[in-house]
């Protein structure tokens, strides 16, 4: 049996009756029932019709399950290779069984209409639709399976059997599975390579551990001489016996000379070469008509990269890597150049990102593909090592090229960010600045104002005024109407001076009383403005636990972190000033303060490597503070000293006490500078 192009028992292919050929029969069978013909004569008729003779049905039964078992065991199983042209040949045999099954179920159920109640005919239509299904499962398993070939460089059995030919290596055929012994086009190559070895039997046949060897050339021209057209699909039944280790490569007693190995490895490269080169070309079309299309006049880059078979893959491949990444950072530039919008930035920077990333993915494709290929070369896959260090440096120059990307766009971003941020910031103090002047405006039109109590005041007063003026008048009038009497008018006068001296004194000043009330009455307005101004610096919301505490922006919580030594020490120098000028909030300011020393303490320990959470003195033995204290540490024996203690040792030795070991440049970076650690 045959993968393609059987016979099924000399009836290869099946038609549907026509017209005259029913109306023959029906004439046949009314002839036969009119002579009183025996039944048998007419189920032979109908049968030789039918072409049910040859036990159609046992041939296209015999021949699924064969199929069915090959398929499962060697084209649907975990191997990945496609055998496109192998199921294409299977796939057109099984749709020639389809169309003869469906014309031999159309044409029984024709007869069977002429013959009305006949039993013989209706099993065989159960036998039809059973075989129907069954082909049809088959189909759409295979056809699930198989995937259309687009080039010669996705053709990997293809591609196989060229190698195999031009190194024509020495094969040595294994134990043969009985299911492929069914088929005749395996048979007849076991056959074959049993007549290539029919010499080698004869001499040592009684020898044990005897196998069968061939050339792969030999096979080759074996399936050539067989059907030319069908190379292919014979190239598929080679590479699936060689897969699955029917066959393998076996040199034991073959013997190349350097002559003929050298002439090999320089076919495969000639073979290699020019595939390689349409790949990069059918690959990097687009790329190749984009970089014409960036018009690159500056300095040495505007040449001519095409046609690529004229150039030296080394020079050329990395010049497109060059010239496309160049274009695409050329065109970036052009399209930001009048962006404002972050929104749009960031889209042109991503479409830009993922153009050199596409780019990237088609020489991993390339490189890809040689990979591949290496695996055929054996044993001369070293041929491919130039390439393959070609293809690295071009992915380490597309990898970081990719990075510096990246890094301009975070760049760009961050810069933007910051301006944006800046700008806001900017016109918020805009904003609070004018607020601040009509409230100034506002307060002063106000302050400006004379009070109504204090002008009534003044009214009453000077009615008042006016009228004891008046009374006072008239006493002195009178006393000076009788001093030249002989009136004690001293007595008199002390009596209006008592009298008056005892009601001032009584007498509650009520101005002052006035005033009281109005600075008890403003005294919350004047702190309300103090606290108002004096807080104007500090943008943090307060918080229900700290409301007298603006920590802005909440340092200690996050942005900390990102802050260095310098800002971190600056903060706490602000924080303490802070202290210093709110006594009342002293613990809060602490507690900031210990966060920011804690994390400061962190910093300068992973800086110089210490992982010990109390760290002493190696010459005085107390703890080290690390915000406050000056320290050395030996970059050798990673030794920790107070500056006081060991800076006497250090400028006249210029090595650590511990290890001995001499600073290479004296004094360098060995200590922090007193600005550092000056926190207040």
């Amino acid at each position: 049996m045959n993968f393609s192009d059987n016979t099924f028992g000399e009836t290869r292919e099946i038609r549907a009756f026509t017209k005259e050929e029913i109306l023959e029969i029906k004439a046949t069978l009314n002839k036969f029932k009119s002579g009183n013909t025996e039944d048998s004569v007419i189920d032979n008729y109908l049968k030789s019709k039918l072409y049910l003779s040859s036990d159609i049905f046992d041939t296209y039964s015999n021949y699924l399950e064969d199929l069915k078992d090959f398929t499962e065991s060697y084209l649907l199983s975990i191997i990945k290779s496609n055998y496109f042209y192998l199921k294409t040949e299977i796939l057109n045999e099984l749709n020639l069984i389809s169309n003869n099954l469906k014309n031999l179920s159309s044409n029984t159920r024709n007869i069977r209409r002429l013959t009305k109640n006949n039993l013989q005919l209706d099993d065989f239509l159960l036998i039809i639709d059973t075989l129907l299904d069954e082909n049809d499962k088959l189909t759409s398993k295979i056809k699930q399976s198989q995937k259309e070939i687009e080039s010669i460089f996705d053709d990997k059995i293809l591609l196989w059997n060229k190698i195999n030919r031009i190194k024509n290596l020495n094969f040595k055929l294994n134990n043969i599975p009985s299911n492929l012994k069914n088929w005749n086009e395996f048979k007849d190559l076991f056959i074959f390579i049993e007549s290539l070895n029919e010499e080698f039997l004869r001499k040592r046949k009684k020898e044990k551990d005897m196998f069968l060897t061939f050339h792969f050339e030999e096979i080759y021209q074996y399936f050539l001489s067989k059907d030319e057209n069908k190379i292919k699909f014979y190239f598929d039944l080679l590479h699936l016996l060689y897969t699955n280790n029917i066959f393998e490569e076996y040199t034991g007693e073959e013997f190349i000379n350097i002559l003929e190995r050298k002439e090999v490895i320089q076919n495969l490269k000639n073979f290699i070469r020019p595939l390689l080169t349409q790949l990069i070309e059918d690959k990097l079309r687009d790329i190749l008509v984009e970089i014409e299309d960036f018009n690159l006049k500056e300095k040495d880059l505007n040449i001519n990269i095409k046609p690529l078979k004229d150039q030296k893959l080394s020079i050329v491949l990395p010049k497109i890597v060059d010239y496309y990444i160049v274009g695409l950072e050329k065109r970036f530039q052009e399209k930001i150049h009048d962006v404002i919008e972050a929104e749009k930035f960031e889209e042109i920077a991503n479409f830009y990102y993922q153009k050199i990333d596409d780019f990237s993915s088609l020489i991993n494709e390339i490189e890809d593909w040689v990979l591949n290929i290496e695996s055929f070369l054996k044993p001369y896959e070293n041929i491919t090592l130039a390439l393959r260090k070609i293809f690295s440096n071009v992915s380490s120059e597309i990898y970081r090229r990719k990075n510096e990307y990246l890094t301009f766009i975070k760049t760009v971003k961050d810069e933007e960010s910051r301006v944006e941020v800046r700008k806001f910031v900017s016109d918020k103090i805009s904003k609070v600045n004018d607020l601040i002047r009509i409230y100034e405006d506002e307060a002063s039109l106000i302050i400006k104002e004379e009070f109504p109590q204090l002008k009534r005041i003044k009214e009453i007063l000077n009615d008042y005024y006016v009228k004891i003026q008046k009374i006072k008048e008239e006493v002195y009038k009178k006393l000076d109407s009788v001093k030249s009497n002989d009136i004690d008018i001293y007595q008199v006068i002390k009596f209006w001076e008592d009298s008056l001296n005892r009601k001032r004194q009584q007498l509650t000043f009520l101005i002052s009383l006035l005033l009281n009330k109005l600075f008890k009455s403003f005294k919350d307005l004047i702190e309300k403005e103090g606290f108002l101004f004096a807080t104007i610096t500090e943008i943090t919301e307060q918080t229900e636990n700290f409301e007298q505490l603006p920590l802005n922006f909440a340092l200690s919580s996050f942005l900390s972190e990102r802050l260095t030594e310098d800002e971190l020490k600056e903060r706490i120098s602000e924080i303490k000033s802070k202290i210093n000028q709110l006594n009342n909030s002293l613990g809060l300011y602490q507690v900031e303060i210990s966060k920011l020393e804690k994390i400061l303490t962190n910093r300068v320990k992973i800086r110089k490597g210490i992982s010990d959470s109390d760290v002493q003195c190696t010459v005085c033995h107390k703890n080290i503070n690390f915000v406050k204290d000056k320290v050395i540490t030996c970059p050798f024996c990673a030794s920790t000293y107070h500056y006081l203690c060991i800076a006497y040792w250090v400028s006249k030795y210029n090595s650590c006490p511990m290890c001995q070991n001499h600073f290479l440049v004296p004094h360098s970076e060995m200590f922090e500078s007193e600005e550092d650690f000056k926190l207040e």
